[in-house]
């Protein structure tokens, strides 16, 4: 006699990583691990683990029957993440700490594992104990039996259980480093950075003689406000040569993003820089 089982699975719960200086949102900067106890509960339960790029996924079998005692009470599910990316922090709002862990928390009622829109630096601590930045997540299910035990029936109501994690862009000042054999380095007076045809366009400081690390002479630019660092930058910037009030010559359209990598705290301003360098 053969038997047939048919699986159906059903989504339990999922844990995205969302970034604002990726083009997508999606973050894949971190692995996701499971906790020893938490994964012999998952395997009590027949749980499947699945994990995206930015994403950790707990499925289910739909037809199993979860109503019955041994299943009642609190399910306690603890995960961490650990960051892969050793840039993360350059274009990352954390602190500029190499070693910290992040403590998450399940809000009732709320997607996000923390208070604010974003991941905040109260919730952030300097580890001694760890290397780069981890996180650690709790997430407590079925306090009311509410998704497996006596009452389980009901589960559907509750399903998918979504939950997220949302790191912001860092806002520094950007840099442009201008030196060439170019004519127009002859005008240095006249050359301008800016947004062009922008409302509340950002400007830049007008040239600042510096001496390159080569040795050879330049002329900096500073951005007037902070600027947030993008992977596809929503600034376009160009430099100009403007002589008088009625004439503009396009000199590049549009300037490169710094590299994020460039990334520099000034302890003496107590301001965060990045800079891009320009031949012309």
């Amino acid at each position: 006699m053969q038997i047939n089982h048919i699986l159906q699975f059903q989504e339990l719960l999922s844990i995205t990583i969302n970034h604002g200086y990726y083009y997508n949102n999606r973050c894949n900067d971190f692995i996701f691990e499971v906790e020893n106890e938490t994964m012999q509960t998952i395997k009590e339960y027949g749980i499947v683990v699945k994990q995206e790029p930015n994403k950790l996924i707990l499925i289910i079998d739909a037809i199993k029957d979860f109503n019955h005692f041994c299943y009642l009470g609190e399910m306690e599910l603890n995960f961490k993440i650990t960051n892969k990316n050793p840039q993360f922090l350059n274009f990352t709002e954390l602190p500029f700490i190499s070693n910290q862990c992040i403590a998450f928390e399940q809000i009732k009622e709320r997607e996000l594992l923390h208070a604010a829109e974003n991941v905040t630096i109260d919730i952030c601590h300097e580890s001694y104990s760890t290397n780069g930045i981890n996180g650690n997540i709790n997430l407590r299910l079925n306090k009311d039996n509410e998704l497996f035990g006596l009452s389980s029936s009901d589960k559907n109501k509750f399903l998918p259980i979504r939950h997220s994690i949302n790191f912001k862009e860092r806002n520094v000042y950007w840099k442009y480093l201008i030196y060439g054999s170019s004519k127009y380095m002859e005008d240095i007076e006249s050359l301008y950075i800016y947004e062009k045809n922008q409302n509340n366009s950002i400007t830049f400081t007008k040239a600042i003689p510096v001496k390159l690390p080569n040795g050879k002479d330049g002329y900096l630019f500073i951005s007037e406000k902070t600027l947030p660092l993008k992977e596809r930058p929503n600034k376009q910037f160009g430099l100009y040569l403007n002589k008088s009030k009625n004439t503009e010559n396009q000199l590049i359209k549009s300037l490169p993003c710094p590299n994020p990598r460039s990334v520099n705290f000034d302890s003496y301003t107590e301001k965060f820089y990045v800079q891009e360098f320009i031949n012309i």
